[in-house]
């Protein structure tokens, strides 16, 4: 029995840089490997013998409540509502009172396993510390910031994002109850208030671990799509299926299913389709005649069209993807609201119930927004708005 019964989890926020994907749901909730991601830490807490939750929830917070209901897997849920969201540090604040003597707190948007709750828990009883946190190296922390750790301890968690290698902070935590008042303490920076600005307030030692555990922080679309394929090809333990082609699929003879692939409940891969690797199906998805997928996410329900070919590419559940259309997603410079990203791999984001004709050329990175149409033999070159029309 883990002597840490509670845990706080944030899952309040967004994701607003994988829009269009998040307009009707939190980031959270968008699936990886045949699931939705807020199931990876839960099943983490769960697995290590916490018995409590406290769930922070906020943008589209009934898709979650409405998933997990109040028990998950033994597992007592309670929702609290962070109205706006105001960060990270302003999101544990909402827990303030709901969780005391220590416990700890994991991020609901991040994939990871026991192992990464167990080294943080047990790195902060070894040391009798006032807050653990876990830490793992990264080639490239340009995205997250770097912790400076010195003897253990971290002396300095810095969120410019200037390194580009180093330790990086995974979102894993174990505090006491001081962590509200350091909360009360602490300002906000750019209308925020983050949670490594309270650790910097808190008066004891805090220390790093860095467990040798499963971590995956998707925070751009191209993040899904490598979680996505790593899940598949080398934490097999992790997926929730436990064959890659469930039973009640429909798949034609002539199909080909390649290696490191998911193919969900009732879904139907019609004659001569390739399903390449790192390629997910979920639940009643319909592939044509002919099409190839390679590297890629298909949510619930969603059709793709004969001879469609789509790499890299992610569809939103219902979504429509018309005959011989074409997404050749590839490793290249993508600009995503104004912002330049170089060598990154990404085909086109199709949103939840949008439609795209047949014949579409779509170039890498152009994002569909929700209930959207593209209309037969357009060549795809910029985002298409919610709701919006564009015709050939």
């Amino acid at each position: 029995m883990s002597s840490f019964e509670q845990a706080v989890v944030l899952a309040a926020g967004e994701g607003s840089r994988i829009r269009p994907l998040t307009r009707y749901q939190p980031k959270p909730m968008l699936r990886v490997a045949g699931r939705p991601i807020l199931e990876y830490p839960l099943d983490a807490l769960a697995a290590f013998g916490v018995e409590e939750i406290a769930m922070v929830v906020g943008h589209a917070k009934t898709r979650i409540q409405n998933h997990f209901g109040d028990d998950y897997r033994g597992l007592d849920i309670t929702y609290l509502t962070q109205q706006s969201q105001l960060g990270s540090g302003h999101a544990l604040q909402v827990a303030s009172g709901r969780v005391g003597g220590d416990f700890l707190v994991v991020n609901g948007d991040n994939v990871i396993d026991e192992a990464m709750v167990r080294g943080t828990a047990e790195r902060f009883a070894e040391t009798g510390a006032t807050a653990a946190l876990a830490v793992t190296s990264a080639t490239d922390a340009t995205e997250y910031g770097t912790v400076d750790v010195r003897d253990g301890l971290v002396h300095r968690i810095d969120e410019g994002g200037t390194n580009e290698s180093g330790r990086v902070n995974t979102g894993v935590y174990a505090f006491d109850e001081s962590i509200f008042g350091a909360l009360d303490r602490t300002g906000f920076e750019n209308g925020e208030r983050p949670l490594t600005g309270a650790i910097a307030e808190l008066e004891g030692p805090v220390v790093a671990a860095a467990p040798n555990g499963v971590w995956f922080d998707s925070s751009y679309p191209w993040d899904l799509l490598e979680t996505n394929e790593t899940l598949l090809y080398s934490h097999p333990e992790l997926v929730a299926a436990d064959r890659p082609v469930d039973d009640s699929a429909r798949v034609h003879e002539s199909a080909v299913i390649g290696d490191g692939v998911l193919v969900g409940p009732d879904c139907k891969v019609s004659a001569g389709a390739v399903i390449r690797s790192g390629t997910c199906l979920h639940a009643s998805t319909t592939v044509g005649e002919n099409a190839v997928l390679e590297g890629s996410i298909v949510g619930p329900d969603a059709r793709i069209g004969a001879g469609a070919v789509l790499r890299d590419t992610i569809v939103g559940g219902g979504a429509a993807i018309g005959d011989g259309t074409v997404s050749p997603g590839r490793s290249e410079t993508l600009v995503l609201d104004g912002v330049e990203y170089a060598d990154r791999r990404l085909g086109g984001i199709v949103a939840v119930g949008a439609a795209v004709g047949s014949n579409v050329t779509v170039t890498p990175g152009c994002r569909v927004g929700p209930r959207a149409t593209v209309g037969s033999g357009v060549a795809l070159r910029q985002d298409v708005p919610e709701g919006a029309e564009v015709m050939g």
